[in-house]
This record gives C-alpha cells, sequence and structure tokens, in this order.
C-alpha cells in the first residue's frame, strides 16, 4: 500500500487539474462539471473515479446531455457503454477505463531478474538513459509498434526523460517519464513484438521507476483495466491501485 501522504499528494494533484477541492474528491457518487479554465476548449469527457467516487469533467456546452450520469454509481461512470449510451454518434471513442497504479518506496526495484533473451547470441544490457544519439535505434523500436499504442504510451509529446533496453545494439523496450503528480513521475513503457512475454517490460518499467522516485519519491504506472500483460507488471513490482480514469473523445 502507498503511504497516506502519498494518497494526499495524489489528492492535491487532482484537486489543481480539476479544479476541486481536495475534500470533496471521496464523496460517494457521480457528479458532473465543465471543465476547468485551461481545459475549457477541449472536445471530450474527463472520468475520474476515487475510491467509490466519480468526477466527470465534460465541455459547458454539454452539461445537460452529460447530467443524467450523476444518477450512476462510479463504477458505470467508467464504462465506455455508458458514454456511447448518453452521447450516442457524437462519441468518436473511448480510452479507457485506465487504473493507476503508485509506488513510493525503492525496496524490491534493485532486485528484478534479468528478461529472457530472445535473440540468437544475446547481450543483454540493463536498462539506461537514452540520449539524442539513440534517435536511430529508438526509430528501430517505433517502427514496430503499432501508431495506437506509441501515443497512449506517451512517447509522441515531450518526455522528461527516455530509457531503454538493449540486446547487443538493438533496443527491445523503452520507457519515459513523463508529468504526472509530479514532474517526470508518470510511467510510459513500450516493448517490441518479438520480445514479449520474456520481462522485458517489468526490466524497463522498473529502470523508470528508479528515476522517478530518486527524483521526486513517487511513481506512478497507469494500464488499461483490459490489459492483463500491463496489470501484471505493476502488481510484480509492488505498485499499488489508487484511481482509474476514462477519457471520451467527442466528434
Amino acid at each position: 500500500m502507498i503511504r497516506l501522504t502519498t494518497r494526499e499528494r495524489v489528492d492535491a494533484y487532482w484537486s489543481s487539474t480539476l479544479g476541486l477541492d481536495v475534500a470533496d474528491l471521496h464523496i460517494p457518487g457521480t457528479r458532473v462539471r465543465p471543465h476547468p479554465p485551461d481545459r475549457a476548449t477541449w472536445r471530450g469527457v474527463y472520468v475520474l473515479s476515487l475510491d467509490k467516487a466519480a468526477w466527470v469533467s465534460a465541455p459547458a456546452d454539454l452539461l445537460d446531455r452529460v447530467a443524467p450520469v450523476a444518477e450512476l454509481d462510479a463504477e458505470s461512470a467508467l464504462e465506455p457503454d455508458t458514454w456511447h449510451e448518453l452521447l450516442g454518434a457524437d462519441v468518436r471513442a473511448t480510452f479507457g477505463p485506465v487504473v493507476h497504479h503508485y509506488r513510493d518506496d525503492r525496496e524490491g526495484l534493485d532486485d528484478i531478474p534479468a528478461p529472457l533473451p530472445f535473440g540468437p547470441t544475446p547481450h543483454v544490457v540493463a536498462g539506461r538513459r537514452l540520449n539524442p544519439r539513440d534517435a536511430e535505434v529508438l526509430a528501430g523500436l517505433r517502427g514496430a509498434i503499432s501508431s495506437d499504442e506509441w501515443a497512449s504510451a506517451g512517447f509522441t509529446g515531450q518526455p522528461a526523460m527516455l530509457f531503454g533496453l538493449f540486446e547487443d545494439d538493438r533496443i527491445v523496450a523503452a520507457a519515459n517519464l513523463n508529468a504526472g503528480p509530479d514532474a517526470a513521475t508518470d510511467i510510459g513503457i513500450v516493448v517490441h513484438p518479438e520480445a514479449r512475454g520474456r520481462g522485458y517490460g517489468v526490466a524497463i518499467t522498473a529502470t523508470a521507476a528508479r528515476q522517478a522516485l530518486l527524483m521526486h519519491g513517487v511513481a506512478r504506472f497507469r494500464a488499461l483495466a483490459s490489459s492483463e500483460s500491463s496489470r501484471a507488471i505493476a502488481e510484480e513490482l509492488g505498485f499499488s491501485e489508487y484511481g482509474r480514469n476514462l477519457a471520451v473523445y467527442l466528434a
């Protein structure tokens, strides 16, 4: 379990992000409000759930149509079907539910077993921070990953840091750190399709988590609720679940 101080830190992050009072974040039930000013032009709906509470943020002009979701519990507010039924053809796509996992100590992260090699005569190099000279090998990994997976893992923005895991001169897994509860605390990962199921995801996640913890004392790892492999990584590395979200993209 994460410490109480970490939960308070996460609550403060969401309070600031969504423009809510911290005391309101855990009131059971579902509540609807307009996007905060810095997100007012985003054409989408965001649902955040903490414990039995759900907060729905929507464009101001859609509040009347979204209002019926307040009659549902938090779990139902996180279901994509709920939004397809409520908004119909105005829903272009949904992403989630996404489970938020946190870790606030480094114990055991230095003892992760080495991944199983998949190359003919591989030499596994410990995960390390990437630099501009690694652009070509990172592009090779990018070519093996779908654009949706690459984007959802946070590689299309400007990550604060990038990490890679290599076999010889070939990169087989990469991770990034983006802003989360603090700068550079949110971990996104991708693993080469040929290397999956061998522990590379665990190894590269641990590498990024160690750095986030060293700098900020907390690491966040988000995983689709439907992704057994990603949820397994979080469990193996001792992350604790705290919160879920759903993003609804409007046409």
